[in-house]
């Protein structure tokens, strides 16, 4: 087997830093692609005639393609470096994207989503590899906090790249010029980019089972989990809800949705350094603790107050990913993060990006969105239990 260290060919940090914008830009259109449903739901739902829970079920095609791709990353990447991953990941899933534009009934959304999925997915277990190759072990906090910047950044211009698009197209023309975007960068990262040279370790049954036993594991699974819903579920839904149940426009919904994550780059940017100062448990509990306090808050209050918890909720997941990804470092040897990933994100993705917002948009049809922001609150406070876990040492 070929692996490779992630310091093997490890850059000073100044050096690298253009390679970690370049990377986080791939991660960016992958975030973007993914974001875009968010606001587009309400298009879709009205040509369509859905109700929340079939709207929210596509969220679940697509997650699936996601989790069967992460895993299938494990494999992929014993026989293909991690750039050439990333380069087929953004491309296909931009083709995908483009070719959802033509799609006409729920089936071919479903195929088109789950082809999405499928190729997106890809990204991520390489990504982190390549992220971890270009840095030194030190720096690898303050690459993960430059990375966590795309996510972020998608889901503010998500919401404003839909309302400019639909000033003159629809929902279709908007998948289209974004994926047709996607493949473009696709070419440019695969003739520009450096690291992600290496390889990952090859899946085996020992080592997997070594992986499912070790109580880290599990850790990282729970944090990474709630970290992830709490960062997608309640934005796929809060449209739908802003514009069926709370009376507001869709570029007022849309709005709201994008001014509620204008801080949250700053928070993920700074969530490495004051790491460093406070400790990783410390900002671990206040990012879940405030994020449940958030959602209870959405749950219960009506008017400003609602506006304003809408507001504050993602600015704490924001703070975690950075974090929790310095912990998975510490917690796993680098030839088997990418196998790690490649066995949690599937399950984690399903979760967080399909499950998670379909359940919230069941919650709309048969009870209420604010139903569903209680029970999510009453999870996230639940899974604090695992900072109480002492981590295992092998």
């Amino acid at each position: 087997m070929s692996t490779t260290s992630p310091q093997h060919n490890a850059l000073p940090f100044r050096t690298a830093f253009p390679y970690l914008c370049l990377v986080a830009l791939i991660f960016y259109f992958n975030c973007v692609e993914r974001a875009l449903l968010s606001p587009l739901l309400v298009s879709i739902q009205k040509e369509f005639h859905f109700s929340y829970t079939l709207t929210t079920s596509l969220l679940v095609v697509r997650s699936l393609g996601l989790s069967v791709s992460l895993f299938a990353n494990g494999f992929l990447a014993t026989h293909f470096t991690h750039k050439h991953i990333i380069t087929a990941s953004i491309f296909f899933s931009g083709a995908s994207f483009a070719l959802l534009s033509l799609t006409t009934t729920y089936l071919q959304l479903q195929l088109g989503l789950l082809f999405f999925g499928l190729s997106a997915g890809l990204y991520f277990p390489s990504g982190m590899a390549t992220l971890a190759s270009l840095v030194e072990k030190d720096d690898i906090s303050k690459a993960f906090s430059i990375h966590e910047l795309a996510p972020n950044l998608a889901f503010i211009t998500a919401p404003f790249i839909v309302e400019i698009m639909l000033l003159f197209t629809d929902w279709r023309g908007a998948m289209r010029y974004v994926g047709i975007a996607a493949m473009l960068l696709a070419i440019f990262f695969g003739l520009f980019s450096k690291g992600g040279t290496g390889n990952g370790a090859p899946p085996r049954f020992a080592t997997l089972k070594r992986i499912i036993t070790r109580r880290n594991t599990w850790i990282f699974f729970v944090l990474a989990g709630i970290g992830l819903t709490l960062e997608i579920a309640p934005y796929y839904v809060l449209p739908l809800f802003l514009v069926d149940q709370q009376n507001m426009t869709s570029p007022e919904a849309n709005n709201l949705l994008a001014i509620s994550r204008l801080a949250t780059p700053v928070m993920a940017l700074s969530a490495g350094f004051v790491s460093s100062k406070t400790g990783i448990k410390p900002l671990l509990f206040a990012g879940l603790f405030l994020s449940g306090v958030s959602l209870a808050l959405m749950a219960t209050m009506q008017g400003a107050f609602l506006t304003a918890a809408i507001i504050a909720q993602p600015l704490f997941p924001a703070i975690l990913f950075p974090v929790i990804f310095k912990v998975f470092s510490d917690f796993f040897p680098p030839e088997e993060q990418s196998l790690v990933l490649a066995f949690t994100m599937p399950f984690i993705g399903f979760i967080g990006s399909g499950i998670m917002p379909n359940f919230l948009g069941y919650c709309g049809d048969v009870f209420s969105f604010e139903a569903g922001f209680g029970i999510l609150s009453a999870l996230t406070f639940a899974s604090m239990l695992a900072l109480f876990i002492t981590p295992s040492k092998d």
